[in-house]
């Protein structure tokens, strides 16, 4: 019996062993890959560590669902001090899991932590099949907990996280912080580093917030670079919320800079309005049984937009605030242009945001 469990705990630590030099060997890879090798220091943490800061994952400790992981709040000790964490474990079980995006998620991750509107990844644990990722932990939690939603149209968009109830409503001026943040994240995504990235999948569940309300852009798993001396990726695997992206996605795969732009107006359409996409929807319309219908989703988000400016100025009662509030949904207009030409890139839209923050226009 002794023999029979020492063998059984051998192969256990074959296991880790294994899993730790694949696990590593990826992240390194794909950082020489995109990085040339640069890579900022992270953490390494043990199952074991993980385990005991999560209540072995207890299901109470869940803050955030994504696509094939879920998000654990937990307190660690580091360097005799207790530090509240968030702990993100990839789900194996869930086919829109694949490795490579994992590595390129922490390779991508640790050279953007640097940014104060970018979540900061603080280590990784490789000795598990899958890494998981430990980062700071967002208090306030996710975008969606802020957004209303039609709940007989839940079920047909990635259900929202438990949220208060009604929704607590942000502030105009929260939300232009908020805005401000997410533009400020992706400008640097797209221009902070030797190579272009896209984000490819902005969306209000990869918008995390901290204590302040300060927007923390998480998730790099479906972010690419652009070729060098190239504008645009051509792809026949298209990723990301369709409801998102930009025509040229829906229509042919292809990804620029401007693919992010639009999937922002998009987002700060949202929070803007303080509503869903499926809250706004016609609970009969076939977009939102089916969204798979280009020419329907940009009809519907152009009297989306005109619904925007007649219920953002009413429910917003302070008169000295209207025109920044005109001035952001003309701004969403230029951002979710069917041109891709026309749109701004995001250095301009975080600068106009910038603009409309510091002058109030009545």
């Amino acid at each position: 019996m002794f023999s029979c469990y020492k063998k059984n705990n051998t192969k256990v630590e074959e296991d880790i062993n294994g899993f730790f030099l694949r696990n590593g060997g990826a992240v390194l890879e794909q950082t020489i890959r995109l990085f040339n090798g640069k890579s900022n220091p992270l953490r390494s943490y043990s199952s074991q560590q993980l385990n005991n800061a999560t209540n072995n994952y207890h299901v109470s400790r869940i803050i955030h669902q994504g696509g094939g992981y879920n998000m654990y709040r937990g307190v660690i000790d580091l360097d005799d001090e207790d530090c509240e964490i968030s702990v993100k474990v990839y789900t194996n079980h869930n086919v829109s899991v694949d490795f490579e995006m994992i590595a390129n998620d922490v390779a991508i991750a640790s050279q953007m932590s640097n940014h104060k509107n970018v979540l900061k990844l603080l280590g990784y644990c490789l000795d598990r099949e899958l890494p998981i990722l430990v980062y700071e932990l967002p208090l306030q939690g996710n975008l969606s907990r802020f957004l209303l939603y039609r709940n007989e149209n839940c079920e047909k968009e990635e259900p929202p996280p438990p949220s208060p109830s009604p929704p607590l409503l942000l502030p105009f001026e929260t939300k232009l912080r908020i805005g401000i943040g997410i533009a400020n994240a992706l400008a640097y995504l797209h221009h902070g580093h030797s190579k272009t990235f896209i984000y490819r999948d902005i969306r209000k569940e990869v918008v995390l917030l901290d204590q302040d309300y300060g927007a923390k852009l998480f998730d790099f798993q479906a972010s690419l670079p652009i070729p060098e001396g190239k504008t645009h990726v051509d792809v026949d695997r298209v990723i990301g919320t369709y409801w998102y992206m930009s025509p040229e996605v829906r229509a042919y795969g292809r990804y620029t800079e401007r693919s992010d732009v639009y999937g922002f107006g998009v987002l700060f359409s949202e929070l803007l309005s303080g509503k869903s996409w499926t809250y706004m929807a016609d609970p009969d319309s076939a977009i939102v049984d089916n969204p798979y219908l280009g020419a329907s989703v940009d009809n519907w988000f152009d009297a989306w937009k005109n619904e925007l400016k007649i219920n953002t100025l009413r429910e917003e009662g302070e008169e000295e605030i209207r025109g920044q509030i005109m001035e952001c949904v003309k701004l969403v207009e230029k951002c979710t242009k069917e041109n891709v030409g026309e749109r701004p890139d995001m250095v301009e839209v975080a600068k106009a945001l910038i603009f409309i923050k510091t002058n109030k226009t009545h």
